[in-house]
């Protein structure tokens, strides 16, 4: 099996209600192999991962946590060829 091969930044909109939840979302997406950085922003409702990693495999390891995942509305019409992060972007590296 090959691992996608291009830098992805996928933004994504899930419920996000209290720290258990935060910590639960952090360690599954730090599981995936080819994750760089995963930003949560609890007041957003917003997951920003950074990674050699395929967005389907992001969406299932936030499914296995009990959350729904659905794209973020700015990023539906983006059809950037190389990832951009946001101004202020604040990478917590996997462990």
């Amino acid at each position: 099996m090959v691992l996608c091969m291009e830098m992805e930044v996928v933004e994504l909109k899930v419920r996000i209600h209290c720290k258990a939840c935060q910590k639960a979302l952090r360690k599954s997406l730090c599981k995936i192999k080819g994750v760089k950085c995963v930003e949560i922003d609890a007041a957003a409702q917003k997951i920003t991962v950074l990674g050699y990693v395929e967005h389907k495999a992001i969406v299932k390891a936030i499914h296995r946590t009990g959350r729904r995942a659905e794209p973020w509305p700015s990023s539906l019409s983006s059809a950037a060829v190389t990832p951009r992060l946001n101004k202020g972007f604040r990478c917590i590296l996997p462990f």
